[in-house]
């Protein structure tokens, strides 16, 4: 389902209440999505999207939540043209799938036009003589050689499409009977005709024969003719009627800006910009932080690839024990048996200590005792990798454990604050930059109290390191799931006994925040110690015992 040509006709005819409406402020909320917030009246929320598979152009019926913390050239280009400025038009060319804000404000005028073409689509800041100021899809020679769209290059509209025509200028006797009888309709409408798109073909073949997969020999042309024309009206008396197609399960499959016939339920909204927030609403996910949460993955994803990687490289660099033994024992060999080695020789035969010939590798532009040394310095070599490599695989585990705790922080972080911390951990470990956008203050670990107990749970690693090591006591107990990155909990105890079913219940708080369902550990907290070299919130236990609980999602 893609934004067409009529769906931008009746969204252009939405926006005039814009006009004159003054820019707030200007939103990355993907890297190819951006948002604006207008003032007229009140506060209006429009969406620009440039995505290959969601593009689209709506009106937000809520401020949408901001996105990855970067900006980009184009962001503060159009920071520095559209802020304070006003709409002064929304335009749309002939036929196209193109609308053009035109905006004036302290730097002059300017033009952000949207490109809603698919997999092609962008959008592109241009200046007042006509140049290319930026997009954010930078477009060029060696990917479009004849439509360059890159900074200081002249704008071009989109190819015209010289092979289709006008709907409004369609001899439709002819039209059909130019094709193949067995042609699906929808096909031939597509294929000849400018702003019809496979949406609107299959309805107008719909309304047509009553068949939206009917063949062109099933179709009367003078209906094809009045049907098309019907559903092309509002462009000339703005009647538009913006519906949603429902399958037989419900679910929104579809929107138009007039009533879908070839879906099982169509169903009225009230503009264009509602039936694509709700189709687009179900397509991306109902996590509002669902943007943000992915660059906080991908980066945490990127990390742990990389010390993957060094770990493999590590652990193939680890020699076998038996194979430095034998640089030792060989360079003996050699000294022990030198009068008997010939010189110049490639290899000797020798017995080692318990009487087993070997063969030894000599150099034979070298001396035996010469050769005796370089074994010796490769033996030395070899031992101080073999004690400092494993020191190193430790290190590295360790990282990579502490990666798997940020990723289910991010699993379990329920507010864009509790996401911006586990990025902050990201970037206190060194593996992205810092925000340019500090987070607020830090929100403490939950605090729940079951009968009397008052129970901590950490979400994320500084709020481990917190409820481990600040608001626990020795004696309190202390809960994690085994071997799985999630949770700390600790049960305030007071000194006093807890119940059976108060452990279990801070038991399914500790399931319910890891990742799987698996056995719990719990401890007192005197017995759970910070590991050496470890990150914040990573630990090591012991005189654990174990407690297998089913997850339970109410827990909390």
């Amino acid at each position: 389902m893609h934004v067409d040509f009529l769906t931008l006709a009746c969204l252009r005819d939405e926006l005039d209440r814009l006009l004159g409406a003054r820019v707030q402020h200007v939103m990355l909320l993907d890297e190819l999505s951006i948002g604006l917030e207008l003032y007229a009246g009140r506060r209006h929320y429009l969406l620009l999207s440039a995505h290959p598979q969601l593009a689209r152009i709506c009106l937000l019926s809520e401020r949408p939540r901001r996105g990855p913390d970067v900006e980009p050239p184009i962001l503060l280009l159009l920071r520095k043209w559209l802020r304070g400025a006003r709409v002064t038009d929304v335009t749309q060319p002939p036929w196209e799938r193109v609308l053009i804000f035109h905006f004036e404000g302290a730097q002059g005028r300017c033009q952000l036009i949207a490109e809603m073409m698919d997999r092609y689509s962008n959008l592109v800041l241009v200046s007042p003589d006509g140049r290319v100021l930026d997009a954010i899809k930078r477009v060029g020679p060696e990917v479009n050689r004849r439509r360059v769209t890159l900074p200081g290059q002249p704008y071009q509209m989109p190819p015209p499409q010289s092979n289709r025509h006008p709907p409004v200028v369609v001899d439709w006797v002819a039209l059909l009977r130019s094709v193949s009888p067995e042609r699906p309709l929808h096909a031939v409408l597509t294929g000849h005709l400018l702003g019809v798109s496979p949406t609107l073909a299959h309805e107008i073949a719909t309304r047509a024969t009553g068949n939206s997969l009917a063949l062109v020999r099933d179709a009367d042309p003078r209906v094809v003719g009045k049907c098309t024309a019907d559903l092309f009206a509002p462009l000339l008396n703005g009647q538009w009627q913006p519906h949603i197609g429902l399958d037989e399960h419900g679910e929104i499959v579809a929107w138009a800006p007039y009533p879908l016939f070839q879906f099982p339920r169509s169903e009225p909204v009230a503009t264009i910009s509602e039936a694509m927030e709700r189709f687009f609403t179900i397509r991306t996910g109902q996590d509002a932080y669902a943007i943000a949460r992915r660059e906080v993955q991908n980066a945490i994803d990127a990390a742990k690839r990389q010390v993957e990687q060094a770990l493999i490289k590590v652990r193939t660099q680890i020699p076998d024990e038996r194979e430095v033994q034998w640089l030792r024992e060989a360079g003996e060999l050699l000294l022990i048996h030198q009068h008997t080695v010939e010189q110049g020789a490639e290899q000797v035969m020798l017995p080692d200590y318990e009487g087993t010939v070997r063969c030894i590798t000599l150099d034979p532009t070298r001396s035996v005792i010469e050769n005796a040394q370089l074994y010796f310095q490769r033996y030395r070599k070899m031992t101080r990798a073999a004690h400092g490599l494993p020191a190193r695989v430790a290190e590295l585990e360790a990282e990579i454990a502490f990666l798997e705790q940020l990723a289910a922080d991010l699993r379990l972080a329920q507010t864009r604050a509790e996401i911006d911390a586990v990025r902050e951990e990201l970037a206190e470990a060194g593996w992205i930059s810092r925000s340019r956008h500090p987070s607020a203050t830090r929100r403490g670990p939950t605090r729940l109290i079951i009968d009397g107990f008052t129970i901590y749970v950490g979400r994320n690693a500084r709020q481990n390191e917190e409820v481990t090591f600040k608001l626990a006591t020795p004696d309190d107990l202390w809960l994690h799931v085994r071997g799985q990155p999630g949770a700390h909990v600790v049960i305030k105890s007071g000194g006093r006994e807890v119940p059976q079913h108060v452990v279990e219940r801070a038991a399914r708080l500790a399931l319910r925040n890891g990742t799987i369902s698996a056995p719990v550990d719990i401890t007192q907290r005197r017995f759970v110690r910070r590991m050496p070299g470890g990150r914040p919130g990573m630990v090591i236990y012991r005189n654990e015992r174990t407690l297998w609980v089913k997850p339970d999602e109410q827990a909390e």
